[in-house]
């Protein structure tokens, strides 16, 4: 027996993304059931495992140069635009049936929620609460998310000794958006196996309900954060 470094686990997910996984975490848990009778030995409870339920995500470095991208159609504020974050998300509806032992699921709604930051200028209006336009959110050249929003709440902070000057627009979707080359799908399916070391690992099939990432113009976030449930048996190696 011997430790593991980690350098040598990894990620095969063949219906979705896994360019440049660096970590990942796999929790396989579920309910426990009281079976406890009456007069029990030793006076002790007494229990049943009720169906599994496992989850987890896994780490990616988005590849590419520095290319922080942001452009929204209309004329709303994005002037000198730095940094922007992107959370998607899919509901997770059950469709586990009578004699499963572990749980089944299918994707529901789809949502994105976000944010974006720029350095405030002596020329352009200031962003207003509840207006709603088109952003496009470029993840790395010929890679974007197109996504219709409504402008949830502005933060503008003004300092005169200019340590204060950068706005923040967070913002919700409101509509259908559309994923543009190889980046993350949300709501993907599929078989997917989590590497520990040599044999050690988990595998089964997987839901992606949550995609994550934040950009700067440095480039010194960009890592992509992807969710997923269990749909189905989870086996352990």
């Amino acid at each position: 027996m011997a430790g593991i470094t980690g350098h040598d686990g990894s990620v095969t997910y063949a219906a979705g993304y896994t360019t440049n996984t660096h970590a990942w975490r796999v929790t396989d848990g579920g309910d426990t059931i009281l079976t406890t009778p009456f007069a029990p030995a030793g006076d002790s409870v007494t229990r049943a495992a009720a169906i599994s339920n496992w989850e987890g995500e896994y780490r990616t470095w988005q590849p590419g140069t520095v290319n922080t991208g942001l452009t929204m159609a209309g004329g709303y504020y994005v002037t000198n635009a730095h940094s922007y974050s992107l959370e998607i998300t899919a509901e997770d509806l059950m469709t586990t049936p009578f004699g499963a032992d572990y749980n089944t699921r299918i994707s529901g709604l789809l949502s994105a929620t976000g944010s974006y930051e720029c350095y405030i200028d002596d020329t352009t209006t200031l962003p207003v609460r509840g207006t709603t336009d088109t952003i496009t959110l470029t993840i790395d050249t010929g890679k974007s998310y197109e996504i219709p929003i409504l402008i949830a709440s502005v933060d503008v902070p003004v300092s005169a000794d200019g340590g204060d000057r950068v706005l923040t627009v967070n913002w919700e979707s409101s509509g259908n958006f559309t994923e543009t080359g190889a980046v993350p799908l949300i709501a993907s399916t599929g078989a997917a196996i989590f590497v520990a070391a040599g044999a050690r690992q988990y595998s089964g099939t997987i839901l992606v309900i949550r995609l994550g990432i934040s950009q700067t113009a440095t480039r010194d976030s960009a890592e992509w954060t992807i969710g997923f449930v269990g749909s189905g048996d989870n086996t352990a190696a």
